[in-house]
């Protein structure tokens, strides 16, 4: 028969004497002292200990991939049993966050005009979006854009979608983005005429792009500010003038477009004709911020063989008894031979998984689901804006979600599920769900759970040891001795049951006994099971000898299949226990873990303790 062990061992460690040991394990051993303090700490991590490590570890109440308890421990070790002696062992339980990596750090990327180049290629105006024929080779993006991806990379990649929508092509005379500026306050624009008085032109960002504003909006009184192009040589008919305008809490009109061929680096001195009726400024929103868009095109035919300035001149005030404060943001100034009508887009996103085979949009699994759109706005609120924040919470929608749309679902089964999520800005965020039959739906998982490390005080310096002393003691009704010796007893019943007596809990081919809790070396004992009926008792006597290395691994993979080695050290279990030949003799062994769950003997390490 086989039997499925699942058992629970406390190990607790035994301080051997002898000067053989001691020099062994502790170098500077010094056989003349003899420490007074070596302890055998068993301790569980408060949350007042985890504070005092601090850091990451104080904050969170755990450790992590990213803090690994090995950076900390010794040293919170040290300060807190400052006398322990060398020699000393600690059991230290504390709370650990499993972190997934593949679905960890995902990149979160908006495609920016020279993304959407490797499309279109140059000499496209106004091609800042895909289109129905065209988003299928996202793939192409990615190529340029990661050069080197891994099997299982993953990004998240945000764009604009106009599904029939064409970008125009013509040559570019000048255009300007704003892109390379710093954000904050500026009062100077390479190549440009910036001035101002009561308040400041500024760089702002929304949603990864970078426009100009200006807004009277904070000055005390009247407030002004000019904001002129550099020259731009108008060499033929055909050049068109556009620019994209946002206008937020309209109030006045406080904005004139102006074109000047006379400008000589002071606007009072110039020559200033007014094209502002030539675009369209909006008279909106009262509250809040429109959306930035094409204000319009203006041929410059009249300007053909000339050199042009473009200015926007801001007249405003921010005194209660004459507000005209509106703000106005800029980009996109461009002057080209072909300007296409303004292209209305929607902005999409999608998650992007390289397969090794190139990259493909991500599939979901019972394991993985990556939020759509149309998910988010299933769930209602989250899909104002496609994303949990602080007002929509996750935790809130995702366990009705998985409800709908985790399939059939099992007793612990997990699924990640992937999003965005906002704070200050769009990024990739993941949460883990677990299922509870007896719950009847999913829950959040915080894949933080409990774990056990041992360390050691060799010499002055707390280390790591994954080695692990057992002492098993002798006598009957002891439970942690009685698991260990009754698995060497399923071994045998599994393989030789004739030498299992008819209890169940002792067997004479090892010689182990889960009722005395220790090796019955005694002739007679195993004369009087039968199975030895022609060898003398010597011949026993050295059989039982022989046979001893080899029946302690059988308990070891049982109850410890998830030892391991550890590279660079070697990892050992060391096993104190009885023989009774008439009396009770205490011995120790010691087994090297060689792999996975997998135990040898430690030649000569079969010693009389005493």
């Amino acid at each position: 028969m086989n039997k499925k062990l699942t058992y629970s061992l406390c190990a607790a460690a035994l301080l051997l004497t002898g000067c053989d040991y001691n020099e062994d394990n502790f170098p500077g051993y010094d056989s003349n002292v003899i420490p007074d303090n070596v302890t055998n700490i068993v301790y569980t991590l408060t949350d007042a200990d985890y504070e005092t490590i601090g850091g990451n570890v104080g904050t969170n109440k755990y450790f992590s991939a990213n803090d690994m308890p090995d950076t900390y421990l010794p040293a919170w070790l040290a300060e807190t049993y400052f006398t322990a002696d060398a020699g000393s062992s600690a059991n230290l339980t504390y709370r650990f966050k499993t972190i997934y990596p593949h679905y960890q750090d995902i990149p979160y990327d908006v495609l920016t005009e020279d993304d959407y180049t490797v499309i279109y290629g140059e000499g496209y105006n106004n091609a800042n979006f895909l289109n129905a024929s065209n988003v299928g080779r996202m793939y192409r993006i990615l190529n340029a854009k990661y050069p080197e991806p891994k099997t299982d990379d993953l990004v998240m990649v945000e764009y604009q979608y106009s599904e029939d929508g064409v970008p125009s092509r013509g040559e570019t005379i000048a255009s300007w983005n704003f892109e390379d500026l710093e954000e904050g306050d500026v009062d100077a624009i390479d190549g440009w005429y910036v001035n101002n008085s009561g308040e400041a032109w500024a760089v702002r960002e929304y949603s990864n792009n970078k426009y100009v504003q200006f807004s009277a909006n904070g000055a005390e009184g009247a407030a002004e500010g000019w904001l002129i192009t550099p020259a731009i040589s108008i060499s033929s008919t055909g050049l068109n003038l556009a620019f994209d305008v946002c206008v937020g809490y309209w109030n006045a009109d406080c904005l004139s477009v102006l074109v000047s061929t006379d400008f000589a680096g002071n606007p009072a001195t110039a020559t200033w004709t007014d094209v502002t009726s030539q675009f369209n400024l909006p008279q909106e929103p009262a509250s809040g911020y429109g959306t930035m868009a094409s204000a319009g095109i203006m041929p410059l035919d009249d300007y053909a063989g000339q050199t042009l300035y473009v200015a926007f001149h801001y007249v405003g005030n921010g005194s209660s008894d004459n507000r005209r404060t509106t703000t106005y943001q800029i980009d996109n100034v461009m002057v080209a031979n072909e300007i296409a009508a303004p292209v209305e887009t929607e902005m999409r996103f999608a998650l992007y998984e390289y397969t090794g085979n190139g990259w493909y949009e991500f599939e979901n699994s019972n394991h993985a689901i990556c939020l759509s759109m149309a998910d988010y706005e299933e769930m209602g609120a989250p899909g104002d804006h496609y994303n949990f924040d602080d007002d929509t919470p996750s935790q809130v929608y995702l366990p009705q979600y998985l409800a709908k749309h985790g399939g059939y679902a099992l007793d612990g089964d997990t699924c990640t599920v992937i999003f965005r999520r906002y704070d200050g800005a769009n990024s990739v965020d993941n949460e883990q769900y677990i299922y509870s039959d007896s719950l009847g739906r999913w829950t959040y998982c915080d894949l933080v759970r409990e774990e056990t490390r041992p360390y050691r005080l060799n010499g002055s310096a707390w280390t790591y040891d994954p080695s692990v002393t057992i002492t098993l003691e002798v006598g009957r009704n002891i439970a942690e001795s009685a698991t260990f010796y009754q698995a060497i007893v399923d071994w045998v019943a599994d393989n030789y049951p004739e030498y299992v007596t008819s209890y169940g809990n002792n067997e004479y081919y090892f010689g182990s006994s889960a009722y005395q809790n220790n090796f019955d070396f005694r002739i007679n004992a195993w004369q009087g099971q039968g199975t030895y009926p022609d060898m003398t008792g010597e011949q026993i006597s050295a059989l039982m000898w022989e046979r001893l290395p080899e029946a302690f691994p059988h308990a070891l993979e049982a109850l410890y299949p998830n030892a391991a080695p550890v590279e660079g050290m070697d990892v050992t279990y060391t096993i104190n226990f009885g023989i009774y030949d008439g009396s009770t003799v205490t011995y120790t062994i010691q087994y090297k873990v060689v792999g996975q769950g997998q135990f040898e003997y430690v030649e000569n390490s079969l010693q009389r303790i005493s």
